[in-house]
């Protein structure tokens, strides 16, 4: 089995849990450097951009909300990946995780390291910059090796979560492609399905007027959509 790579920042405040984090991830053989609160990760990200970034949500000063939407709207950290850690529950957290940027997030009470790393490992692989030059489906346009994608001519802002379905629609647009397979966890876990949900009303969002273009299948998950459905 080959060794994982990567670079991670975790940006955690609690002592205990960074090094804790921190340790779970270098016995992995993932490069890791720590950071104690909001700006001063994002200070760490800008000398050096990671390949992902675990932030936990209730940081002091900035919290990890503000972090996302400042990560998402730097043009050269836009395309890192970030799994955010939260004690919190429910349905408008996770929606309010999402839009502001992150890719994945796990709480805090239900940690275990091997279902961390499972997550972490799914993230990267969104970040990998493989594919065809360019990918067109309609007025939408996706360039893989760039991670960018178009709207109508115009960039379109996409997460890497929400590139990576909106990719895995496009290349496989003869088909449904499953909620798990959308996510790429590999697993089955609770709460994946709304998980999946929550980025695709982010992605037909961000595509309006052209929201046909994710369509649902009811009982399997999403397909290439077209403006007669």
């Amino acid at each position: 089995m080959s060794t994982p790579t990567g670079r991670i920042l975790v940006v955690e405040d609690e002592d205990l849990v960074r090094n804790m984090i921190t340790d779970v991830l270098r016995a992995a053989g993932y490069e890791v450097r720590g950071a104690k609160e909001g700006r001063e990760g994002l200070r760490e990200l800008k000398a050096s951009p990671p390949d992902l970034v675990v932030l936990d949500l209730n940081l002091p000063g900035m919290n990890g909300l503000a972090v996302c939407r400042e990560i998402r709207a730097d043009e050269q950290a836009r395309h890192v990946g970030i799994l955010v850690l939260t004690g919190n529950r429910g349905d408008e957290v996770e929606t309010a995780l999402f839009d502001a940027g992150a890719d994945e997030y796990i709480r805090k009470g239900d940690f275990k390291p091997a279902l961390f790393l499972r997550r972490v490992g799914a993230v990267l692989r969104r970040a990998v910059r493989t594919g065809e030059e360019r990918l067109s489906e309609g007025p939408l346009a996706l360039y893989p090796k760039r991670r960018e994608a178009e709207l109508d001519g115009r960039p379109l802002d996409l997460t890497p979560t929400e590139f990576d379905i909106l990719y895995k629609l496009v290349t496989q647009r003869d088909r449904a492609v499953s909620r798990r397979e959308l996510l790429d966890r590999g697993d089955d876990e609770s709460g994946l399905d709304r998980t999946v949900d929550v980025h695709v009303m982010g992605i037909r969002r961000k595509l309006e007027p052209h929201g046909w273009l994710v369509a649902t299948v009811r009982g399997v998950g999403y397909r290439l959509g077209s403006r007669a459905d």
